[in-house]
This record gives structure tokens, C-alpha cells and sequence, in this order.
């Protein structure tokens, strides 16, 4: 496994480059944020709002995506009161035995806040089968709700005929996903080739016996249609200096956001401020580490490494420390979601692990064979 020379990224995230210095992209780029011309970049943004003032036929000026966590927030409100733009906001609704008080509690703020947002929901049934299979299928049952959620705002935009989407970051620039890299980097309209998204595939849903008229909410609009459509995804986080987690976190909070207390030892998000709206993601992140060795410690030391704020040392603590947690009794409450045993569980996961990284000690627990940070 291979580390960036200058934050703890690593090689085995899927879609990443590492440049002839041995830098992530997102490093690449940060070394040249003194060189950035932010006179370009306010034009840049002039262009965006007057392309959305042209297009406001429906009265909305742009569609943001919400989850009621730190970043959306902090688009809605950077949106309304600095691009001084009217945005609808679009949120696609966890189930109600999934989706935490919390979540609930940081849409509401946004909606007290005059915000106008529409919420979407899909069959709890179909919800959950689909789950179950990208879990089953892939190791991975985000895999599911990742389309449903990115497919949601998109197609609303065609709907409504709001052809301005803002997102925030850029997955390239933030963690090194280069395979939503669009034309350029502002550029959003190839979020769907994620790994987790491929390009929108439902093909293994349906083979799973889910009919399509079930997971019309799942399907992302074509290529051709968003042409058709004349939608553009832009990144907010070309436009902002400080789109920073911990910048998000300060400004959501103080607009109303509720977090939570950090417990790093079972979940290694040991700031409180993300993965705000359900708990099973908690489990996620564990199954990512074990398939590629990195996990959601890893992410927010990034960030924080390249900020300044951390030394690469700080964070290789931290991620030793961390990266790997996970909470028993959440992943208890996810069987029991998803209708399976424990044991299910765990033979299944056995069959992802990524044994290269991993081995498995006689008490049961997996072992990273790997050295957090080590450059060869």
C-alpha cells in the first residue's frame, strides 16, 4: 500500500492518482492555492449566477442537496446569503427506523430558516432490499442509498426545470476520486462515475428481482438528458477558500446544526460534526477500512494535514488510534435491519477483507499488516 508523501492518502482508494512526487491530487492542488487568481474565480462565479438568474423560470434560482449535515448547511446559507441566489433545497429522506433525531431535527432548522425543500422517500421494503444486496453484492450497502441520494437532486432539477445545481465539494479535489473529474474544476456533471455510483448502474438491482418502477429514484438522469436538460453541476468549493470540514462544521453549528458528542473509540469521527443523520454508515466505514485500509479517521486527518492544522505525525497517531473502531451495538442494530445474523455478517464480511492488509488473530480480530504512513 502506498501513501501520499504528504497527507495519509493512499493507493488503494478506488479511482485515485498519485503525481510523479509521490502527492494525491488533492494534495497536487493545495500546494497551488498561494497561485490561485481569485479575481478568475469571482468572474467564474458572476457567470453562474447570471447563467441561474437567466434560467429562473420556476422562481428558484439553483437546487442544493441536503442531508441536514454540516456541509449542506452551510451551502444553503453561504448560497442565500452570498450568491445572494433563491435555492430549493432537495432531500432524499431516510427511512424512519433509519434516520437519527438529529437528522430529523437539522432539516427541520433548515426549513425554519425559510428555506424551501422538498423530501423525498422511497419504500421502506424496496429501501431495504436494495441495501441488503449491495451489501450481500459488493460489500458495501451505502452503494444503494448513494444513488438514491445523488440520483434524487438531479432528476429534480430536470423535473423543475432548474437547470443549476451547487454541490460542495468536489470528490476529486476532496478526496482523490478522480473519476467524477469533470471538464474542469468547477465542472460536476461526472458525479455519477464515482466508484460507488458507476455511472449510475441499476443493472444489479434489477437482477436482485427489484422491479424498476420501484426504484425510479434510483436512476440517475442519462448523459444525454442532462445535456438535453441544459443542467450544470458546479462545486461551491472552487468558489471558497475556507469549504473546509472544520470551517462547515463552525458555520453549521452556529446556524443551528446539532452535533454530537465524539466517542473516536467506537466511531472514528472524533469531531461529532459529520455522519449526522444515521448511524449504520458507523459500520460502513469499518467495512471500507478492512477492504482498503483506510477509514473515516483517515478522511478528516487528510483535510486537516493539508490545512496546516495537523502534522503528518499527528495524524498517523490518530489514524492508528482510530481509523479502525466501530460500535457493536450499532452493527447489531444493522443486522437486525437488514434481517441477518450476526454470524452472517461476519462470514460475509470475512470474504471482503482484504487479506493483503489484514489477518485475522486468533481472538478474532482483525490486524492491519500494514504501517500507517510508511513511504517506501
Amino acid at each position: 500500500m502506498k501513501y501520499c508523501k504528504r497527507c495519509l492518502n493512499v493507493d488503494t482508494r478506488p479511482n485515485i492518482i498519485f503525481n510523479d512526487d509521490g502527492l494525491c491530487y488533492p494534495c497536487s492542488i493545495h500546494e497551488d492555492l498561494e497561485e490561485i487568481d481569485w479575481d478568475l474565480r469571482r468572474d467564474r462565479l458572476k457567470e453562474v449566477v447570471e447563467f441561474a438568474k437567466q434560467n429562473n423560470s420556476s422562481g428558484y434560482d439553483c437546487i442544493v442537496g441536503v442531508s441536514g449535515g454540516k456541509d449542506s448547511t452551510r451551502q444553503a446559507f453561504h448560497i442565500k446569503d452570498h450568491f445572494k441566489l433563491n435555492p430549493l433545497l432537495v432531500s432524499m429522506n431516510y427511512p424512519p427506523d433509519q434516520i437519527s433525531k438529529r437528522g430529523v431535527d437539522n432539516l427541520s432548522n433548515l426549513i425554519s430558516n425559510g428555506f424551501d425543500c422538498i423530501n423525498i422517500s422511497c419504500s421502506p421494503i424496496t429501501w431495504k432490499k436494495a441495501m441488503k444486496t449491495a451489501f450481500f453484492k459488493y460489500g458495501n450497502w451505502a452503494k444503494s442509498t448513494e444513488l438514491a441520494l445523488f440520483s434524487s437532486v438531479p432528476r429534480v432539477a430536470i423535473a423543475y426545470q432548474i437547470p443549476l445545481v451547487f454541490w460542495g465539494e468536489s470528490p476529486a479535489s476532496a478526496i482523490g476520486e478522480m473519476g467524477t473529474l469533470g471538464s474542469d474544476s468547477i465542472d460536476g456533471n461526472k458525479l455519477k462515475y464515482s466508484n460507488t455510483l458507476a455511472g449510475g448502474d441499476i443493472s444489479w438491482l434489477l437482477e436482485a428481482n427489484i422491479e424498476r418502477k420501484h426504484i425510479l429514484q434510483y436512476i440517475y438522469p442519462s448523459d444525454n438528458e442532462m445535456l438535453n436538460a441544459n443542467l450544470k453541476i458546479i462545486f461551491m468549493d472552487y468558489f471558497m477558500s475556507d469549504f473546509t470540514s472544520l470551517a462547515n462544521s463552525n458555520y453549521a453549528a452556529l446556524n443551528g446544526l446539532s452535533i454530537k458528542k465524539p466517542n473516536p473509540n467506537k466511531e472514528p469521527d472524533y469531531f461529532g460534526t459529520s455522519m449526522l443523520d444515521e448511524d449504520f454508515i458507523n459500520i460502513n466505514m469499518y467495512i471500507r477500512y478492512l477492504k482498503f485500509g483506510f477509514g473515516r479517521t483517515s478522511d478528516i486527518v487528510n483535510w486537516e494535514i493539508r490545512s496546516g492544522r495537523m502534522t503528518r505525525d499527528e495524524g498517523i497517531s490518530l489514524v492508528e488510534k482510530f481509523d479502525g473502531n466501530y460500535d457493536l451495538q450499532i452493527l447489531r442494530l444493522f443486522c437486525e435491519y437488514i434481517d441477518i445474523s450476526e454470524k452472517q455478517f461476519w462470514v460475509l464480511l470475512d470474504t471482503y477483507v482484504n487479506k493483503e492488509l489484514f489477518y485475522l488473530s486468533p481472538d478474532l480480530k482483525y490486524i492491519p499488516k500494514f504501517k500507517v504512513g510508511q513511504i517506501n
